[in-house]
C-alpha cells in the first residue's frame, strides 16, 4: 500500500565520492542546484565511511523531509538503520556500478522525474535484512542480498583495490575469482528447522529480487514481505558461473537448480575453509567468515520508507 506524505521541502543529498568513477559529487551538486531553483531547501553532504557515524546524527537528520542518496547499494546499506529509526523517506539516484536499489524502483538521475516524484509524494514501506552471529558486534543491515560464492570472491578482490571502481575492475577481479573458486560446506536452518545439513554449494540470502534480475536467481524475494529467501545450489561448479555469464549476456533466466527456502529467521553455519561473504556489493566486514562460525539472518523489526517514482 502506498503511503501519502507531505511534499518534501527540506532535502538532504548524500553522495559517495568514490562511486561511478568519482562523478557523484558533481551530480549531487547539480541536483541540489536544480531543487533550490524549484524552491526547495537543500544541503549536500559527502557520505560517511562507517554506518555508526550516521546514527550519531539522528536528531539532525530527522529535521529533513527527504534523503536523496547519490551512490550505489553499499551507500544505501549503511543508511538503513538510520532510515528505519527516523522514517525519513529515501530516494536514490544511481551512482554505483550496479545501483540495484535505484533501478529496481525505476529511480534515475533525471531531474524532471525527480521533481514529479516529489510532487506525487508517495512511499512504500520496505523491510530489509539484518545479519548477526559469531564475531559480529550488533546487527549488520542489507537490503538486496548476501551471498557466498563466485560473486563474493570477486567482491573480496575488488575490495583490495584503491580508488574508483569501473567495469574493467569487475572483469579482472572476476577472472581471478573464477580461477580460485571453491564453495564452503554449510548447514542451513530456517525458523529452527535444518534444511541443508553439511553440504557444499553456492548460497544467496535475498530480501529483493533485484540482484542479477535477468538471471532470476531469487525471483520470489520481495522487500514488501517480511520474509527472507535463501537459495542454495548444492555442488556448485565453475561451469555454473559460465552458464550465468552466458545467460546474462543473452538477458534470459539462468534456470540453475537452486533449492529455495524462506522465513523470518535463517541461520548459516560454516564447517570448513574460511570464506568471504558479499553484502549488497560490499565485502562483508573486510575479512572472511571463519570456519565454525554461525551467522543469523533476520528481517528488520522496522521498515524504511521509499519514495516511489510515478511510473511505477
Amino acid at each position: 500500500m502506498f503511503i501519502d506524505i507531505p511534499t518534501p521541502e527540506k532535502i538532504l543529498i548524500i553522495f559517495n565520492p568514490i562511486s561511478s568513477v568519482g562523478n557523484t559529487r558533481a551530480l549531487a551538486h547539480r541536483l541540489g542546484e536544480f531543487l533550490v531553483h524549484h524552491g526547495k531547501l537543500v544541503e549536500v553532504s559527502e557520505s560517511k565511511k562507517k554506518m555508526k557515524a550516521y546514527m550519531r546524527g539522528v536528531s539532525e537528520i530527522s529535521a529533513y523531509d527527504l534523503l536523496v542518496v547519490v551512490g550505489g547499494d553499499g551507500t544505501v546499506r549503511k543508511l538503513l538503520p538510520l532510515l528505519s529509526e527516523t522514517k525519513l523517506p529515501l530516494y536514490v539516484v544511481p551512482g554505483g556500478n550496479e545501483s540495484l536499489f535505484a533501478h529496481s524502483y525505476g529511480m534515475s538521475a533525471n531531474t524532471e522525474n525527480l521533481l514529479k516524484t516529489l510532487e506525487r509524494s508517495q512511499c512504500l514501506e520496505q523491510f530489509y535484512g539484518v545479519i548477526s552471529g559469531s564475531g559480529i558486534r550488533g546487527a549488520k543491515p542489507f537490503f538486496i542480498m548476501a551471498s557466498m560464492g563466485f560473486d563474493s570472491l570477486t567482491v573480496k578482490r575488488i575490495g583490495r583495490r584503491k580508488g574508483p571502481i569501473n567495469d574493467f575492475t569487475y572483469v579482472w577481479c572476476g577472472l581471478s575469482a573464477l580461477a580460485s573458486l571453491h564453495h564452503p560446506t554449510v548447514t542451513i536452518t530456517v525458523d529452527g528447522q535444518v534444511v541443508v545439513d553439511c553440504q557444499s554449494g553456492y548460497i544467496i540470502v535475498a530480501n529483493s529480487a533485484a540482484y542479477a534480475r535477468n538471471l532470476q536467481l531469487v525471483p520470489a524475494a520481495n522487500p514488501s514481505i517480511n520474509e527472507l529467501v535463501m537459495g542454495f545450489l548444492p555442488g556448485a561448479r565453475r561451469y555454473h558461473e559460465l552458464i550465468k555469464i552466458w545467460c546474462m549476456l543473452q538477458r534470459k533466466p539462468a534456470e540453475l537448480p537452486l533449492q529455495y527456502v524462506s522465513g523470518k529467521s535463517l541461520s548459516l553455519t560454516i564447517h570448513d575453509l574460511s570464506y568471504p561473504m558479499q553484502v549488497d556489493g560490499d565485502y562483508f566486514r573486510n575479512r572472511d567468515i571463519e570456519a565454525g562460525a554461525t551467522l543469523e539472518f533476520e528481517v528488520s523489526p522496522k521498515p524504511i520508507r521509499v519514495l516511489i517514482p510515478p511510473q511505477r
